[in-house]
């Protein structure tokens, strides 16, 4: 019988891919018969895998939060649009031929001068003076100003955009205050040195006893292996041709 290791070229994988050929690997070795995993090493292995792969599928995780940090940083753009809005409306009046404009426009300005360079401070500073400079513009002082130049939706643009940031962001500072942090490439370079020890034993084993539960194992391996070779294939069209693909 000749007994093979399917290759695949690891590293053309994505971490998502990665992850679920583990995952993959582990399942179909789960429904191995309980009375063929009597070889300890092949045990440890495995054991090995599944912890390593819990801590994998933790830093995928955190991949997919880091994602967040995006929608972060557009929402921060909103409500900075939102800030230039009220300004550039404000700039407006100051040339009004209406004489009540231009003193309204005025008494704002002067209010909304007292912000400036919002856009450059932190995420928290620019969040909390947000919320003092709307508060102070829908005072009572200055509630008839807003009224005559017909502000108030420009108020709520900077009212709403900044609550959507705080909701955001706040929810991301809850996370991290409860998540380890991982180095996904570490954490993957780990998990495929067990994951290659593995398949090599394996195959030395299934050539040297051709036993059922090495040759069966194999035979899983290669089944999960090819799917994704010829995934990579696909994808990278004749380029694996001309690369020598690593067990």
């Amino acid at each position: 019988m000749k007994l093979k290791l399917e290759p695949l070229r690891l590293a053309g994988l994505t971490n998502m891919e990665a992850g679920q050929l583990i995952r993959r690997h582990l399942t179909d070795i789960s429904t191995i018969s309980n009375t063929l995993l009597v070889d300890v090493p092949f045990n440890t292995y495995v054991q090995k895998m599944t912890l390593q792969m819990g801590i994998y599928e933790k830093a995928v995780a955190q991949i997919q939060k880091n994602e967040e940090t995006e929608k972060i940083s557009m929402a921060d753009k909103n409500r900075d649009k939102g800030i230039s809005a009220f300004g550039r409306a404000l700039k407006l009046y100051e040339i009004s031929d209406d004489p009540e404009e231009e003193e309204a426009s005025r008494g704002l300005s002067i209010v909304f001068n007292n912000f400036k360079d919002l856009a450059n401070m932190n995420y928290e500073a620019e969040s909390l003076a947000i919320d003092k400079l709307v508060s102070e513009l829908e005072s009572p002082a200055n509630a008839s100003k807003i009224a005559k130049l017909n502000m108030g939706r420009y108020i709520s643009r900077m009212k709403t955009t900044n609550e959507a940031f705080k909701t955001l962001f706040g929810n991301r500072i809850a996370s991290e205050a409860t998540t380890e942090s991982y180095d996904m490439k570490l954490v993957r370079a780990e998990l495929m040195t067990i994951y290659n020890d593995f398949t090599k034993y394996v195959l030395a084993m299934a050539k040297a006893l051709e036993t059922p539960l090495f040759v069966q194992t194999l035979n899983l391996l290669n089944i999960a292996r090819k799917y994704y070779a010829d995934l990579l294939a696909r994808r990278n069209g004749n380029n694996d041709e001309k690369e020598k693909p690593t067990e």
